[in-house]
């Protein structure tokens, strides 16, 4: 059966438009399991009192290091931070101390709740970034697919506004950089595929989750990326909110990696020398 291009669910289920997509995971998981055998590292550290508020570190060489943390992609319902250890391959040798960010999954919890709790964690990050080995000025953070819209979520310059607001607000500032990897930054679409089920998101819900409608502040410097084997519809989701933020005078700059498709983009970040890798270097102020 021939995929219609511009089918809806082949656009935004990335599932459906990267058949091997499980070859992917496999690797990475693999990967990641013997990073965890070489790499010493503290694990399942709470910054929060849910199920999933967990956080595994791997620290590096020098205290007081940079600090990067990666947030994971699975559409808000699935994968596990055990899956993306192999990233600290790719900053650790570079002395970069590395957090790998767990966070609640629908449907356990809804997505404006995993929202909040994620930018409460990286608020804890910030304040403990001392105890975890790294410098809290020197923060940054990157996250692939439903990461990067957590991510963008979190600086959203509203963010934590309204009644009671401030307590689990990120300060101005607070992360130096962001590196955003082929997210989803307007919800409306995922109300129409067939995710949604698991996901739970309401038509109520898209205005408050989805970071078009709610930019980033301006005093975090942005790296978008994106693949250029992803949908279309995917791509322009990138495309376009690097512009928003370009438009509204962040400092972001928007990269498509060649060939490189939903999946296969987060290989690139294997190794301190992969074009992803080097990004995140870059953002995190790491030369060379």
């Amino acid at each position: 059966m021939s995929v219609v291009p511009d089918d809806h669910e082949w656009q935004y289920n990335p599932r459906h438009s990267v058949p091997d997509f499980a070859r992917h995971a496999e690797r990475a998981a693999a990967l990641s399991r013997a990073v965890r055998e070489r790499h010493a590292a503290r694990y399942d550290i709470a910054y929060g009192d849910s199920p999933l508020s967990t956080l595994d570190v791997f620290p590096a060489a020098t205290p007081g290091a940079p600090l990067h943390v990666f947030l994971h992609g699975g559409y808000w319902r699935g994968r596990d931070k055990a899956d993306y250890s192999y990233v600290a391959d790719a900053l650790v040798p570079r002395g970069v101390t590395t957090v790998v960010m767990n966070y609640d999954l629908c449907p356990a919890a809804t997505l404006p709740e995993i929202a909040r709790r994620t930018r409460e964690g990286l608020r804890w990050i910030h304040r403990n970034a001392a105890s975890l080995g790294g410098d809290p000025d020197r923060l940054t953070v990157s996250g692939h697919s439903a990461g990067a819209h957590l991510i963008a979520m979190a600086l959203a310059e509203d963010a934590g506004a309204g009644a009671g607001a401030g307590a689990d607000r990120l300060e101005d500032g607070a992360i130096k950089a962001a590196v955003l990897i082929s997210g989803i930054y307007e919800l409306a679409p995922v109300l129409d595929i067939t995710v949604n089920e698991t996901i739970g998101l309401r038509p109520e819900m898209v205005d408050g989750v989805s970071p078009m409608r709610h930019p980033p502040s301006t005093a975090t410097a942005l790296t978008v990326v994106v693949g250029s084997a992803e949908t279309p519809a995917w791509i322009a989701q990138s495309r376009d909110f690097a512009t928003l933020c370009q438009c509204r005078g962040s400092r972001c700059s928007y990269h498509t990696l060649a060939g490189e498709d939903h999946f296969s983009i987060m290989a690139r970040m294997e190794t301190p020398d992969d074009a992803l890798s080097r990004l995140v270097l870059d953002a995190a102020g790491v030369e060379e």
